[in-house]
């Protein structure tokens, strides 16, 4: 397999679906998008950032309202750039923030942060006015809200997508990445292969596609529950309190790694069916490029046969040299004479 193969896979769709809806969703699953999952492993969706975002304004709201009621402007400026600030900093960290989001959350943050002596040295003219908090506030919240819609979070399938249509490489463990990115790579191959052939196509590419993607799906869905219970496997032995438990679990563990050998059985066969693929296109490559040569030769021969009278002998650029030859004579004699002429003086 070649060197350049991208470790990390496409979404896998179930072939089974009709080729326009599999596009369709291809598309959707395929779209950028940073996944991001909270510590306890759960994805982020949408709806949990929008939900973030109504807690951390009402938090912030309500602590501004009881502290403009009781203790007064200060303390509310106080409040809503604390707010403001932690927002921005929590923004510029997270790695789903849309980037123009970031940037304007930074833009807000330090005209926060460079307004803060203004109201700290009491440098405003005549008393404050309450609704300059609220202003801020109402800076913040656009600024929340925005991030929640968006930032870059796991949507999944489109809803009125068939449950368990589309396998994501989330889905899979890292470390069996590399197998189904092999299997999409001989995909690749076999499509370059079709488009490389043309009409005349030996290798019976649409046929090969149908099994492969077969093989593919297959692949993806057994790489799917070999991690729900590799990571079953692996809570139970870690809770495990004797060897006796330990070695009841260890049916299991071979159960895993039997799978594991076929998997990478299945696709070290698939791999080397790519690997001769990618040979009879080079050797298609090749017969084309010498059917080439030989089909242009025919105009090589008719330019040689033009240029032949160029191999004798021409009576005419003889006779030039000739002409050349007596000039020259005659140039010698009248130096030699006028030379005898000039050594007599």
């Amino acid at each position: 397999m070649s060197e350049d193969v991208i470790r990390r896979p496409r979404p896998v769709i179930d072939p089974a679906l009709p080729a326009p809806r599999r596009d369709e969703l291809l598309r959707g699953a395929a779209s950028p998008r940073t996944p991001v999952r909270w510590p306890t492993g759960e994805a982020v969706t949408r709806r949990a950032r929008l939900r973030e975002a109504a807690v951390h304004l009402l938090a912030v709201g309500g602590t501004l309202t009881l502290s403009l009621a009781t203790a007064g402007w200060y303390l509310g400026m106080a409040i809503v750039n604390i707010g403001l600030v932690a927002h921005v900093a929590a923004l510029a960290l997270r790695g789903d923030a849309h980037p123009a989001t970031r940037t304007a959350g930074v833009a807000a943050g330090a005209g926060a942060l460079a307004a803060g002596p203004v109201w700290l040295l009491d440098l405003l003219p005549g008393d404050p006015s309450a609704g300059i908090p609220w202003g801020l506030f109402a800076v913040l919240a656009a600024l929340v809200t925005i991030d929640a819609l968006t930032s870059r979070v796991q949507e999944g399938p489109p809803d009125d997508a068939p449950e368990g249509a589309v396998v994501h490489p989330d889905d899979l463990s890292e470390a069996d990445h590399a197998a189904l990115a092999a299997v999409q790579h001989t995909i690749d191959l076999v499509e370059r292969a079709r488009d490389a052939f043309g009409g005349g196509d030996s290798l019976d590419t649409d046929r090969a596609l149908e099994v492969l993607r077969d093989q593919e799906w297959r692949i993806a869905v057994l790489l799917v529950r070999q991690r729900e219970l590799r990571r079953a496997h692996l809570r139970r032995w870690q809770r495990a309190g004797s060897p006796r438990v330990r070695e009841a679990l260890r049916p299991q563990r071979e159960h895993l790694c039997a799978v594991e050998d076929a998997v990478r059985a299945r696709v070290g066969q698939i791999a080397e069916y790519g690997r001769l693929v990618e040979r009879a296109v080079e050797a298609h490559r090749e017969w084309e490029q010498c059917q080439e040569a030989a089909d242009s030769t025919a105009a090589y021969a008719e330019h040689r046969a033009a240029a032949s009278f160029l191999g004798t002998g021409s009576p005419e650029v003889s006779e030039l040299a000739a002409t050349a030859e007596a000039a020259r004579r005659v140039r010698d004699e009248h130096v030699d004479r006028l030379t005898g002429h000039a050594l007599l003086f």
